[in-house]
Parts: C-alpha cells; sequence; structure tokens
C-alpha cells in the first residue's frame, strides 16, 4: 500500500472536466466536494432523469441525456452506480471514443478491472472508494472532506492529486488486495453493527424495551470508538478477555446457545491476541485452552 501525501493549504485546483453517470449519494456528494473547491463538474447522466437534475442542480453543473454527451464534455467520468451495474455501463463507454479519458467507479469491493481491455482503449481507469458511510445526496459531501479514500488503477495518480486538492487523504492498493480491503471495511462497520444488534438483543432478555436498550448501550459504544480511534486497539481493550477471567467468560457462555457460545469464543481468542500484546509476561494458558473447547 502506498499513502499518499497529505494535502497543504497550498494545494492549487485540478484542472479536469469531470463527469458523473449515476446521480445518487455518492456522485452527488462527490460532485459537490469537487465543484466546492473549485473543480470543473460538467454534470450527471442518470437512467432516472429526475436525480439528475437535482444533482446537476445541487452542483451547478449540467444533466445530459446520453452517455455520448456527458462523454464528450469530459475528461473524466465517474461511474457512480449500483456494482451490478458498473460493468454494463463500461460496455457501453467502451464503444464510444474513450481514448485518453479517464474513467472511474467508486465501488468498495470492485478493482478497476472491472474496466476490461481500458487500455486498448487508450482510457485510465481508476477504483476511487472513500472510506465513509455516504448516507445522504445533499450532506454528506462536507464529511467527504479529510475523509479517507481507497485508490487502485493506472489512474490512481491524478485520483491522489484531485483528492488531496479537495483536503481528502489516499491510499493506492493493489487490485488483488482489495477484496481484503473491503472486508476489512465491513468487519469495523457492518459486523460491528451486528454486535451491537446482539448486544441490544441480551438487553432486551433482560426487561429493556429496545429503545432503552439502544440508549443505555450508546455511552458504551461511543466510548469504544472513540477509544480505538485514539488509542488503538490494543490500549483500547477492556474487559475479562483483557484480564484473562475464565470464570466471568464461563457466565457468559451460560446466557447463551451453542451457535453463539462459538461465535462468542471466536471472537474472544481475537481478544486473547490483543491482551497478550498489553500482557505479554501473563499466562492466558487457561483461558485460550476453555476457548478451544467451545470450537
Amino acid at each position: 500500500m502506498h499513502r499518499g501525501s497529505p494535502p497543504d493549504e497550498h494545494t492549487e485546483v485540478v484542472h479536469m472536466k469531470i463527469g458523473f453517470i449515476g446521480a445518487g449519494k455518492v456522485g452527488t456528494s462527490l460532485g459537490k466536494l469537487f465543484a466546492h473547491h473549485g473543480v470543473s463538474v460538467t454534470g450527471y447522466y442518470s437512467r432516472t432523469p429526475q436525480h439528475a437534475e437535482q444533482a446537476a442542480a445541487f452542483t451547478q453543473s449540467n444533466c445530459y441525456s446520453s452517455l455520448a454527451d456527458i462523454l464528450d464534455a469530459s475528461d473524466t467520468l465517474f461511474v457512480t452506480t449500483p456494482d451490478g451495474v458498473i460493468g454494463r455501463i463500461w460496455d457501453d463507454l467502451a464503444a464510444l471514443p474513450i481514448k485518453s479519458k479517464c474513467i472511474c467507479h467508486c465501488s468498495g469491493a470492485l478493482p478497476s478491472a472491472v474496466f476490461a481491455s481500458a487500455e486498448k482503449c487508450g482510457a485510465r481507469v481508476c477504483s476511487v472508494h472513500p472510506l465513509l458511510a455516504v448516507s445522504d445526496r445533499f450532506s454528506s459531501w462536507q464529511q467527504l472532506e479529510g475523509a479517507f479514500f481507497t485508490l487502485e488503477g493506472s489512474g490512481a495518480p491524478e485520483m491522489a492529486e484531485l483528492l488531496h486538492s479537495c483536503g481528502a487523504q489516499t491510499a493506492t492498493i493493489a487490485a488483488a488486495d482489495k477484496a481484503r480491503y473491503h472486508l476489512a471495511a465491513c468487519v469495523v462497520s457492518n459486523l460491528a453493527v451486528g454486535l451491537s444488534h446482539w448486544g441490544m438483543q441480551l438487553l432486551e432478555q433482560c426487561g429493556f424495551t429496545a429503545e432503552q436498550a439502544q440508549t443505555a448501550l450508546t455511552p458504551l459504544i461511543l466510548g469504544n470508538a472513540q477509544a480505538v480511534c485514539s488509542k488503538g486497539p490494543r490500549d483500547a481493550l477492556t474487559g475479562p478477555a483483557e484480564r484473562g477471567d475464565v470464570e466471568t467468560i464461563r457466565s457468559h457462555m451460560a446466557c447463551l446457545s451453542r451457535e453463539d457460545q462459538a461465535l462468542y469464543a471466536l471472537l474472544t481468542r481475537k481478544l486473547c491476541d490483543l491482551a497478550q500484546q498489553k500482557h505479554p509476561d501473563r499466562d492466558d494458558t487457561a483461558l485460550r485452552t476453555y476457548l478451544e473447547g467451545l470450537l
């Protein structure tokens, strides 16, 4: 992985003409970010014309009625559609004069190779993925300033320059690492939501209402996230695994189904590795042996 240089106060405006195919949350937000930083946004093409019109109005750009028209107006195109549509859009673009154009997508899971045979067409390509949940078409763009973007593909250098000019940070990864990269994002984002839901369900089994459970656990969830981000996972770790407290973990297991015991044991084994880093002189054989017996 290559990490890009951080932006500085004197970064010049990048001279690109950027168009978007797809006018959803990511496309609209990126367009607004670029326009806010003085980058030329040509506009939007969408299979839902109303969406293109809204995004164009928001970014003070244009809406286009065909791929050919937006391609002609732009030197860089972002395909900001659902992942399953990107390949089909590329097939249509590849039939048009795309020589010297830069074609990007924002999928976390797909590599730039989804743009098959781009080199033969004379185009540069790039996967440009923000490590951020873009949840709103018209307000999330402000969160993209200072966000971390991961780049992959032949167009990565120019995309890094563009994003640095907008206050973002970048890292470039190899195509072979794309699935592992996306897995990392899912673990800390999607799977963390699943663990929070599990904890809330356990409180509901104690008689809490769903609303009470969410309210009660919110300080723990936020505090833990803040500690991980400020101190790192090792120093943020607390609880029975950090203490090597086998008896408390046994009492937890008594509350769980066999399936959930295996999940708890797998996760706790991960925590044992962190605890060992934090307390290298502690013998955690008893805890590890107990956990192995549940798997």
